[in-house]
């Protein structure tokens, strides 16, 4: 779910050639992901989440000054902070959706898009709660990448039908030229948040080949994969922390 507006739009208009490449690239560099499974890093981010919402509109104040909700536990669930020179400076948290485990918040706020698919045996990335510190961006425009490279991850491991991706309608113009989004739903009031949010889903497959191709920092390794969503239940038990495996594929870039 978007709560980066000037992140966004800042990062749907740069340079998607070699230029950005090499600076993600560099970026990267400072970046590690951590698999969030509880204690003061899980606070961080619920307190980050809160308040990039509040900030953006999409949430009226909280008493304990943290956004949680139903769906952060659900075995099927992976909550990430990125983190730039051992700063939190963005989260986003990512369901695995199958006929086997149809839990996420995009399944219970559009049914009718979804139960039927899921029945049919597709899968899907479901990725919401993305969420900012746009005071903390080591560049203009470039949070949105370095998280959203967590969905690319995700891909290339589960190898889904598509991703999903709940944004506010003007929001759209990211994920359209970023991931060819493709809009599924009007904009609709989405399960805790106040703002109208419609269903975008991110094509795989070919798309996702030919999207690696543009931003090879999307890229990552086997390793990488399997450290971020292998064996969940025991991943959750301690916080782990996984470092980009883009550059291993340089040339490519």
């Amino acid at each position: 779910m978007d709560a980066a507006r000037n992140d966004a739009q800042a990062g749907a208009g740069a340079n998607t050639g070699s230029a950005l490449n090499r600076s993600i690239m560099q970026l990267l560099e400072h970046v590690d992901y951590r698999l969030i499974t509880g204690g003061e890093d899980l606070e961080a981010i619920y307190r980050l989440r809160y308040h990039s919402y509040l900030r953006s509109g999409m949430c009226g104040p909280i008493a304990s000054g943290m956004f949680e909700d139903r769906w952060d536990n659900l075995p099927n669930s992976y909550r990430f902070g990125v983190y730039f020179d051992g700063e939190l400076v963005s989260t986003l948290r990512l369901h695995y959706i199958s006929r086997e485990h149809p839990y996420s918040p995009s399944v219970d706020a559009y049914p009718e898009i979804l139960a039927e698919r899921l029945a049919r045996g597709e899968t899907f990335i479901d990725g919401t709660r993305f969420a900012t510190d746009p005071d903390s961006a080591p560049a203009p425009g470039v949070l949105p990448f370095l998280t959203l490279r967590l969905g690319m991850v995700a891909s290339s491991y589960f190898g889904q039908t598509a991703v999903l991706t709940p944004v506010k309608v003007e929001h759209s113009a990211y994920y359209a030229r970023i991931f060819h989004a493709v809009q599924r739903t009007e904009g609709k009031l989405f399960p805790g948040v106040l703002a109208p949010i419609a269903l975008f889903e991110i094509p795989c497959g070919e798309n996702l080949r030919l999207t690696l191709e543009r931003f090879p920092f999307f890229k990552s390794t086997p390793m990488e994969q399997r450290l971020m969503f292998a064996n969940p239940a025991i991943n959750r038990l301690t916080p782990l922390s996984i470092i980009p495996t883009a550059k291993y594929y340089r040339d490519a870039a």
